[in-house]
């Protein structure tokens, strides 16, 4: 692990599922718009790596977000930010205007958030795999900002604009949310994109030009679609090559263990070996019940779990999720787990030579948003067309949920916890039915 210093940045497409839905709803298929994100994402790289190479890093592509750090103090890391923000926002417009492949898309609508803090960076390694990612708490709060951010919008941290607001004053305004409590944060900072001046702007129109160099170099026809015969393997996927199945989305995150980040950072070593610890736990469990690990983001563990053949991932995505429940217990920590059911689009796309593998589908943000919004510690929390493959295939595994007031389902059992009441439940039937041993029944 290597010990850093700099600002996390997050760029997302705000309406990427829209633009999705649009486009197949009226093609059937979704070339565009992963084509579009591919060249966008790639751009930005390019863009930073060209202008900023000493100190500009993409980290990853975590479905239709980008994650980048930049190394440098304070204020010149949010230049870097800013001028990158800007370009990222004129080439929504460009797509548009510029690209003709793009032209039939929604405009994407961006959202960024960024915060500075030291952190750790690491290439977790399990045989072949390898995958880069950061933790501490400027990566997890900058996360945060983007989420809060309004489509459209740069928001910092406060720490940011108490070294910025000499000259940044004038355009950014002063934002709260009780959902940045739990970061020892009372406040965040935001300003619409269209109000920053960059001075690279010569640099932005030979990038955008760029832009379409990049769009040009994976023809729309080239792309292909194919169903899963066996379980996906992402590293045999590419732009052009995607799968399209039924699946199951995980996500598993750490409940409160941002907060354990002390945001002066004087702990990170700790928390950091911590996290490790934490991500190969959930990691190994994934793995072992036939499911497929996307991408780790921060002290969050995204898993998809998939049909092919005969096989169904109904039950196997939620066996595996309650043992992550158990898994996590010996860190002293909780874990609130969402899951979701139906299509999804799986590739492999981007910056970094297409190391980025990505699960597109409006049931991919509805697992987030369930394991985000509704997923207290130690809780799974389900959609509905889950619980009624259950209700089918697995009733013992059914009747631990419990529908809420939103309309998800929601259980605290783990594992262990329901084999022991499966055990419980099966001698319960036996004594029903005096089938039991002979000496028992001498004792009666």
């Amino acid at each position: 692990m290597i010990k850093l210093e700099g600002m996390h940045f997050y760029i997302n497409i705000d309406n990427f599922d829209d633009v999705v839905d649009e486009e197949e709803s009226r093609t059937g298929k979704i070339n565009h718009s992963i084509h579009a994100l591919n060249t966008f994402f790639s751009a930005i790289e390019r863009y930073g790596l060209d202008n900023y190479r000493k100190v500009f890093f993409v980290e990853k592509i975590t479905g239709a977000r980008l994650h980048m750090y930049v190394i440098s103090d304070v204020i010149s890391a949010f230049n870097v930010v800013k001028d990158i923000a800007v370009y990222a926002f004129e080439l929504t417009k460009y797509f548009n205007s510029k690209i003709a492949k793009y032209k039939t898309l929604l405009k994407f609508e961006i959202q960024i958030g960024a915060a500075y803090g030291e952190f750790y960076d690491f290439v977790f390694k399990d045989g072949e795999f390898e995958e880069e990612t950061t933790i501490g708490f400027a990566a997890n709060y900058a996360a945060k900002l983007q989420i809060l951010s309004k489509p459209g919008a740069l928001s910092v941290s406060d720490s940011v604009y108490s070294k910025i607001k000499d000259k940044e004053a004038g355009v950014f305004t002063k934002s709260q949310s009780p959902k940045i409590k739990k970061y020892g944060e009372s406040c965040y900072y935001t300003v619409p994109l269209q109000m920053l001046v960059s001075n690279n702007m010569e640099e932005h129109d030979k990038a955008l030009v760029n832009a379409n160099e990049i769009a040009k170099k994976v023809n729309l026809t080239d792309i292909t679609y194919e169903d899963a015969r066996v379980l996906i393997d992402p590293k045999n996927l590419s732009v052009d090559n995607v799968k399209k199945v039924i699946g199951i989305p995980l996500f598993a995150d750490v409940r409160d263990f941002t907060s354990q980040f002390d945001n002066g950072d004087k702990n990170l070593a700790e928390m950091a070996k911590k996290t490790q610890d934490i991500l190969l736990c959930m990691y190994k469990i994934v793995e072992k019940n036939c499911g497929v690990h996307i991408q780790f983001q921060g002290d969050r563990e995204f898993a998809l779990y998939h049909d092919y053949g005969n096989q169904k991932c109904v039950v196997n995505a939620v066996n595996a999720a309650m043992r992550i429940i158990d898994g996590i217990h010996k860190f002293r920590v909780c874990v609130g787990i969402g899951e979701s059911l139906g299509r999804v689009f799986v590739s492999r796309i981007g910056a970094r030579g297409e190391k980025d593998n990505i699960v597109l589908g409006r049931i991919v943000a509805e697992a987030d948003r369930f394991e985000d919004d509704y997923a207290g510690e130690n809780e799974l929390v389900i959609s509905e067309n889950i619980y009624k493959v259950l209700q089918e295939e697995k009733p013992q595994l059914a009747r631990l949920f419990e529908k809420n007031k939103n309309g998800v389902y929601i259980t605290r059992v783990g594992y262990e916890e329901f084999v022991g009441i499966v055990e419980k439940a099966r001698l319960e039937k036996n004594n029903r039915s005096r089938n039991y041993n002979g000496a028992w029944q001498n004792e009666e």
